[in-house]
C-alpha cells in the first residue's frame, strides 16, 4: 500500500517513515511538541534496548542450533554454524546502521517531529525484528531438520560405517597395546623361561647357553637361571667322575659294528658325519675316542664341533677334549671364554689334512695310483700316525712298481698288529706272488672286521690278483 508524502507529495510505501526525497516524516504534520536533549537521548536508548533484546533472543537460538550441529557433524557442523553466525552478524550490523542513519536524520528535523516519529520508529524496528525472528526460527528449524536427516542418511552410508569401524579398531588397538599386550608378553616371557629351564635340564646345550645369558641379568629370572645352572653343572661333574662309565664310539655296517681301535685318519674323516648324526650317545663316544687320542691336529675340528653342538652331554665331553689339548680347564659354561681363547691361539694349531686324505681316496678309487700315493704321502707328512693312509700309500706304491717305498712305509705303522697293518701285509703278499696266502689273509680281515672301510670285493682293481674261487670257498665253509 502506498501514500503521498505530506510535505513533497512523493508517493512512498506505507512501511517507510521518512520520505526518501525530502527526508521529512512522510505521514507526520508539523508537530508542536518540543524535545529536550535529555529526551532525545532517552529516545535513542529505548530504541537501542529493543534492538538488543530482540537480537539477544535470536543469538541464543542461533547458538543452540549451531552447538548441536557441531556436536554431531564436527568440522562440517562448525562450517554450518559459522554460516548462521555470519548471517546473524550481518543482519545486526545492517539494522544498527539503519537506526543510526535514522537517528542522524533526527538531528536535522525539529524536536516536535521527533516526538511524533518516536512511536513510528519504535514500532518499525520491533516489527522488523519480529519478522527476522520468525524467518530465523524457520531457517534454523529447517537447517536442523536437514542436518538431522543428513546425519541419519550418512550413518547408513558405507563410508561412515567404515569410519566408525576404523575408529573402533583404532581404539581396540590402543587398548590392546596399552593393557592387553604387556600382560600377554609377560605371560609369553614366563612360559618361554620355564620351557628354557626344562630344555636345559634335558641337556639341551642351546637352552643351557640361554640360561647363562639370562643369569647375567639382575631380575628374578636371573637368580632362578643361576640356580638351575648350578644344579646342571653338578650333574655334569658327576658324569665326569672316574666312577661314571664313558660311552664308546662304534661304527656300524648292517648288523656288524666295530668299536676300535681307530686310526687318526678314520676319526678325521668321520668328524663331519658324526656332527650330523643325531644319535647323541655315539657323538659322545666319538668325542671320547678323539679325546683319548690327544691329537693336537684335531683341536680346530673340536672347536668347530663344540660351537655347533646342541647336546649338553656331548658339549661337556668336547670341553674335556679341548681342555686336554689347550692345557686349560674348560666347562660348558665357559662357552664365551673358549671362543675368546681360540681367537688368540688358533694360529698356533694346524688343521688335520682332511683335504689331502679325501683327494687320495678319490684318486685310489679312480685307479690313479701315482696321484693317490702322492696325496697319502702329504697326509703322512702332517700326521705320521695315520695308519689307514699309510696302508693306502703302500698299496698305491705296489701298483706303480715302487715296492721299495712300500716296504719302507710298512715299517712305521703306529699299531703294527692292527687291521690296516694286516691289510697292507696281505697286499704285499698278493703283489709278491703268494696268491693263496694273500687270499686267506684278505678273507680273515673281511671276517674279523666286517665294518672296515676297505674290504675285498670282486671286480675292484686293487684286488684283481686274489684267488676268488678260494675266497668264495672259504666264505661258504666259514662257520
Amino acid at each position: 500500500m502506498t501514500k503521498k508524502c505530506k510535505h513533497c507529495g512523493e508517493v512512498v510505501e506505507t512501511d517507510v517513515s521518512i520520505c526518501p526525497k525530502c527526508q521529512n516524516f512522510a505521514f507526520v504534520d508539523n508537530p508542536k511538541v518540543e524535545l529536550s536533549h535529555e529526551q532525545f537521548q532517552e529516545l535513542v536508548k529505548s530504541a537501542t534496548d529493543k534492538l538488543q533484546t530482540s537480537s539477544s533472543l535470536a543469538w541464543r537460538l542461533t547458538w543452540r542450533v549451531a552447538l548441536v550441529i557441531f556436536a554431531i557433524l564436527g568440522i562440517p557442523g562448525a562450517i554450518v554454524g559459522w554460516s548462521i553466525w555470519d548471517s546473524m552478524e550481518g543482519f545486526e550490523q545492517s539494522t544498527t546502521t539503519n537506526i543510526q542513519t535514522q537517528f542522524a536524520l533526527f538531528s536535522k528535523i525539529s524536536s516536535n517531529q521527533i516526538a511524533e516519529a518516536h512511536s513510528a520508529i519504535s514500532n518499525d524496528v520491533v516489527a522488523k525484528f519480529e519478522i527476522y525472528g520468525r524467518e530465523a526460527s524457520n531457517k534454523l528449524a529447517s537447517a536442523y531438520a536437514s542436518v538431522t536427516n543428513q546425519i541419519a542418511n550418512e550413518f547408513q552410508a558405507p563410508r561412515i560405517k567404515q569410519t566408525v569401524e576404523a575408529v573402533a579398531k583404532g581404539d581396540a588397538k590402543d587398548i590392546l597395546e596399552a593393557e592387553v599386550q604387556p600382560a600377554v608378553k609377560n605371560f609369553k616371557d614366563d612360559a618361554l623361561f620355564i620351557r628354557t629351564i626344562a630344555r636345559a635340564q634335558g641337556y639341551d646345550f642351546k637352552a643351557y647357553q640361554s640360561l647363562l645369558a639370562i643369569g647375567n641379568g639382575t631380575n628374578d629370572n636371573a637368580q632362578i637361571a643361576n640356580q638351575v645352572i648350578v644344579e646342571i653343572d653338578r650333574s655334569l661333574d658327576r658324569d665326569r667322575s672316574d666312577f661314571s662309565p664313558k660311552r664308546t664310539y662304534m661304527v656300524y655296517l648292517g648288523t656288524n659294528f666295530y668299536t676300535g681301535p681307530f686310526t687318526s685318519d678314520e676319526l678325521a674323516m668321520s668328524f663331519s658325519n658324526i656332527a650330523k648324526n643325531r644319535t647323541s650317545f655315539n657323538r659322545e663316544g666319538f668325542v671320547n675316542t678323539v679325546s683319548d687320542m690327544r691329537q693336537p691336529l684335531f683341536l680346530p675340528s673340536l672347536i668347530e664341533f663344540f660351537t655347533n653342538e646342541t647336546d649338553l652331554g656331548v658339549a661337556d665331553r668336547l670341553t674335556i677334549a679341548i681342555s686336554a689339548l689347550a692345557n686349560e680347564d674348560f666347562h660348558p659354561h665357559d662357552f664365551e671364554r673358549i671362543q675368546t681363547w681360540w681367537l688368540s691361539h688358533q694360529n698356533d694349531y694346524t688343521n688335520w689334512p682332511i683335504v689331502e686324505l679325501n683327494k687320495g681316496l678319490h684318486e685310489f678309487s679312480s685307479v690313479h695310483y701315482s696321484q693317490a700315493a702322492e696325496a697319502f704321502e702329504q697326509v703322512l707328512k702332517i700326521d705320521s700316525s695315520a695308519d689307514m693312509s699309510r696302508a693306502y700309500a703302500i698299496a698305491s706304491y705296489y701298483e706303480t712298481g715302487q715296492s721299495n717305498r712300500a716296504v719302507i712305509l710298512a715299517k712305521d705303522f703306529k699299531n703294527p698288529s692292527a687291521r690296516w697293518a694286516q691289510w697292507a701285509a696281505a697286499k704285499a703278499e698278493l703283489e709278491s706272488g703268494n696268491i693263496s696266502n694273500a687270499t686267506v689273509l684278505f678273507f680273515n680281515i673281511s671276517t674279523n672286521y666286517p665294518a672296515m672301510l676297505e674290504l675285498p670285493h670282486q671286480g675292484y682293481d686293487v684286488y684283481r690278483h686274489i684267488d676268488w674261487e678260494l675266497f668264495n670257498k672259504l666264505k661258504r665253509t666259514s662257520p
